[in-house]
């Protein structure tokens, strides 16, 4: 990006969003953070906040979606990261993935804060991209069930059911690396970011 361009560019940080769309915009962009979001709720004042002030929404998110064998344990880690998630206190979490959503979910959502749908597309990331990698290797890694085991003995799991669902779910992110490879290094070495949803809505009238 040249200098000029730069003089266009300005960084405001505010919360809540509100606070800094005191003008107007002519695009947003979400690219791959709704998973960062604490809850529904926040994301979706977050699109309610924007409606007034944007034309257009652009969003880019993971599509719960493989085209790859390669892709499984990256879909697998996210599900399994999502339901240790939901067992924690709102605002209480530093996991980059908290509130997981499909297209779908989030397509609804949008709709219900004033945006339409009027584009999409699902990609297939480059093998550079590690996002997948960094997901599996959270839920591959032993020391993930002793993060589990912390939460769950403040005993949010009387039934011992919770339990059962995290080790089934860390059992299938394992076994989907280890089918990739003859070893763990080989088989993490191969997997691979699942596919992209990319979207476009316009603001409703």
């Amino acid at each position: 990006m040249s200098k000029p361009q730069l003089k266009n560019l300005s960084f405001r940080l505010g919360s809540p969003l509100a606070d800094v769309l005191d003008v107007k915009y002519d695009v947003a962009v979400l690219l791959h953070c709704i998973y960062y979001f604490p809850s529904t709720n926040i994301l979706s004042q977050t699109l309610k906040d924007l409606q007034p002030q944007v034309d257009t929404l652009c969003i880019a998110e993971y599509a719960l979606e493989t085209s790859n064998p390669a892709q499984h344990p990256h879909l697998l880690a996210v599900l399994a990261e999502q339901a240790f998630e939901a067992l924690k206190p709102v605002g209480e979490s530093e996991s980059n993935v908290q509130t997981v959503l499909s297209p779908r979910a989030i397509t609804a959502l949008a709709g219900a804060c004033g945006w339409n749908l009027v584009h999409e597309k699902t990609i297939t990331p480059g093998e550079a991209l590690q996002d997948g990698n960094w997901e599996v290797g959270t839920v591959y890694n032993k020391g993930w069930m002793n993060e589990v085991d912390a939460v769950l003995n403040k005993g949010v799991d009387v039934s011992g059911r919770h339990r059962a669902h995290l080790t089934a779910a860390q059992d299938a992110v394992i076994a989907a690396v280890n089918r990739l490879g003859t070893d763990e290094v080989k088989g993490m070495a191969r997997v691979r970011t699942m596919d992209v949803w990319c979207a476009v809505f316009k603001r409703k009238p």
